[in-house]
């Protein structure tokens, strides 16, 4: 649930509201099972998973919370469409004039490789294998090259 966190951090970061005011969990985790072979290692599976994200009592204007959700999600979660994610939901419960209470429902998908490994507590296809934590790495700046020429 590496999305799940990263997405807390960053509006945590933002300062939407104090840190305690902000709680977000995982439900109706499911796994597809995929075992297929990956530059990464074999591709076991997609973890599939709904966070929710709630805010207490929350003053900011509601557009800057979706620009900075939308923001984090187009430069994190490109696959969103490729997945068939839908978007992001908003219960708000209004407190008084000013304060609201937010929740915020979202799908993720995540990767689930393994890695061969002779002392891999995992056995598949007559092989040990080893779980590979997935980072989620983003590349900020490429180079194409061309029979050893950039």
């Amino acid at each position: 649930m590496i999305k799940l966190k990263a997405l807390t951090a960053y509006l945590i970061d933002r300062q939407l509201v104090a840190p305690e005011q902000l709680d977000s969990w995982t439900e109706q985790v499911s796994l597809d099972l995929i075992w297929k072979p990956d530059v990464d290692g074999l591709h076991m599976a997609n973890m599939r998973y709904r966070a929710v994200i709630v805010l207490e009592r929350f003053a900011d204007h509601p557009g800057r919370l979706m620009a900075l959700l939308g923001s984090w999600l187009e430069n994190h979660d490109a696959d969103r469409d490729r997945h068939e994610l839908p978007a992001p939901a908003f219960a708000i419960e209004m407190l008084d004039n000013d304060l609201a209470d937010v929740e915020i429902s979202l799908e993720f998908v995540e990767p689930q490789y393994l890695a061969e490994d002779p002392e891999g507590e995992i056995q598949a296809f007559g092989v040990s294998w080893a779980f590979v934590p997935f980072d989620l790495w983003i590349a900020e700046h490429g180079e194409v090259a061309s029979h050893g020429r950039a």
